[in-house]
Parts: structure tokens; sequence; C-alpha cells
């Protein structure tokens, strides 16, 4: 049977306008493919107050669509990167033989969720996941991982680079000049390194983060501000960079793909972009090409690096065009669109 009614799970999405298109996974480029798609929510069924409640107080990121699973024998597909309580569910029931629709996993942390699979809930994670009929991982080393840990999974999960909102992330012309080097993210980030990095230097260093995230860094240098910021200013901060760093603090083991949404998105502003070298980002960084690579928890090596960029226009703009290039190319949402399609096709 062909999958031509695909329905998506993310987290509090209601509206196109609520967030940028590339964290809708191809949702709108797969009917340029022949799919019907949509986004199910528990606001489509319950009123706005109640899921408020209930969100707080219950249905937290992987429980927010437990109610609705009924709605999901409708659909040929269900495709997520959350929703794992659901998932449990689909793979109980397709263990004793219910298998009415597919269910394919977007891969944004599944082998770190795993981890050792020494706890129940690792275990009852791993068993869910070897459920699955697909998974997209966002690096080749993820897709490597996965395919030692499910091998009767291997063809069935496959590598497509994220995506990045192009139109929204779009070179702009900086309101601001000097030396001001842009961080952003919440998860698997090394801010000590960082900090330690930029402290006694010219170099303004903003971070885009949650300030509990900096709490044991405090009080930070004068040149260092950390908080976050609404996805307007975000833009703005990404546009007077002159440069946008992404500290990783990965495992030598660690494979999830941590940190390529914020590689992505200054790679498509037209930004010269100094990441941690892990094996996930080797799938997105040619080092010196369309982004440079310093190596994880190294200060001296991180804060020689960014001096020599900042003080270099020529190298932030050189760099900076080919990684505008590399993301109209590889991480456009037709692209990624295009590849799930060809997934789903072969489902």
């Amino acid at each position: 049977m062909a999958l031509k009614k695909i329905a998506f799970l993310f987290n509090k999405v209601r509206t196109k306008q609520d967030i940028s298109k590339n964290h809708f996974y191809g949702m709108y480029g797969l009917r340029e493919h022949g799919f019907t798609t949509t986004y199910l929510e528990v606001e489509h069924i319950l009123p706005k107050r109640l899921c408020t409640l209930l969100r707080k107080k219950i249905l937290t990121m992987h429980y927010a669509h437990l109610p609705l699973f009924p709605l999901f024998f409708a659909y040929d597909a269900i495709i997520t990167s959350t929703a794992y309580a659901s998932m449990i569910v689909f793979a109980a029931l397709r263990s004793v033989g219910i298998h009415w629709f597919k269910w394919i996993l977007l891969d944004f942390n599944i082998l770190g969720t795993i981890g050792s699979a020494g706890s129940f809930r690792q275990k009852l994670f791993k068993w869910s996941v070897s459920k699955v009929d697909a998974i997209v991982a966002i690096s080749e080393a993820e897709k490597e991982g996965l395919q030692s840990m499910f091998p009767h999974l291997a063809n069935k999960i496959v590598f497509i680079p994220e995506a990045t909102d192009l139109e929204l992330f779009s070179p702009t012309e900086s309101s601001a000049s000097g030396r001001g080097v842009l961080a952003v993210g919440t998860y698997g980030r090394d801010w000590k390194t960082l900090v330690e990095a930029v402290k006694g230097t010219d170099i303004n260093l903003t971070i885009a983060t949650k300030p509990r995230l900096v709490q044991d860094l405090l009080p930070l240098p004068h040149n260092v501000t950390a908080r976050l910021y609404t996805p307007q200013e975000m833009k703005q901060l990404y546009s007077d960079a002159c440069a946008v760093v992404v500290p990783l603090n990965p495992d030598p083991s660690y494979v999830d793909s941590v940190g390529t949404l914020s590689v992505g998105e200054a790679m498509a502003m037209g930004k010269a972009v100094v990441v941690s070298r892990t094996k996930s980002m080797e799938s997105y960084i040619q080092d010196g090409v369309n982004g440079i690579y310093v190596e994880p928890r190294n200060v001296e090596m991180m804060r020689e690096v960014l001096l020599e960029l900042v003080g270099n226009k020529e190298k932030q703009e050189t760099i900076g065009k080919s990684a505008r290039t590399y993301a109209e190319t590889v991480l456009s949402d037709k692209n990624f669109s295009k590849h799930l399609a060809l997934l789903l096709q072969q489902l």
C-alpha cells in the first residue's frame, strides 16, 4: 500500500506562524511530492485552557500526543521526533500483530536516551525504537550508530541533513560593527570553555541561552552577556555577529547530533561558524571552507581561532559565502522533503 496520508507530531505547534518552517521537518514540502500532510496536537480536540493546564501539569513533550492515539489510525504514517509514550503504545500493538500505520522516528537523541540500556526506562525505550518502521538521522555518525544498534532496520535508517528556513535565516545588512561574536543553544553546550577563551580579550560575546546554564560561571566577564532572546531578536543577533560559535561538550563516543540546528541557522545567515569538532558535525562542516573546527574543551585553541577570525573580515566573508551556498544546496526544506519522500516511497 502506498503511503499518502501523513500526520506529523510536533510539540505545542498550532499554526505555521508559530515557528520557523525548518521545525516542521519537511511537512509542507512533502505536499509537492503528492502526499497529504497535517499535524496533530491536543489543541485540535480539547479547549485551549484545558490544554494549557494539561501541558503544564501532565502532558510533557513525550506524553502530549497520547490522547490523540486513536486518531493515528486514520493515517498511513506518523512522523515525530518526540511522542515517545505514544511510540511505546505503537510498539506494544505491533508486538501483538496490530500494525495499521507506519511510524517514522526523527532522531535527535535516540542513542543518548538509550545510553547503556541499563535502566528499565532505557530498555523500554530501546525496545520501542526497535519496533518503528524507519528512522531519519541527521548525521552520518548517528545513522551508523543506529544501524549498529538496530541491524534489522539498517536499510530503513537514513541520513537527511537537518533543514534550515532559508527565507527566515538569510544574509542581511548588519547594523553593528566590531568584534561581536554570537553563541547559541541550551543542550550539550560547553559554555565554560568559551567564556574562558574570550576572558581578557576585546571580543564581545553574546550567549543566547537560559541564564541558569551559565550560573556556575558567574560573575561573567564584562565582555560576556548571557540570556534568552525572542526569535526576532535572534535574527538581528545573527546579522550583527561577525562570527557564530557552537561550543560542544561531547563524550568521545557521543554521536547524537547536538548543535546542528544552530550551525544551520548561522550558515544560512552567511556567517563564519566556529564549531567544536564532533563526529556528527563532520556531516556538515568542511574545516576552513564553510566553517572552522576547534578541539572540544580546548580553551587556548578556541581563543586563538576567535581572535584570528574576528580580526580578519576577508576570512569571515569567504567562509560565510561558502556557508550560505552550502545551506542553499544541502540544508533547504526542499532537500529534506525530497529525501523524506524517497524514504516514504520505500516503505
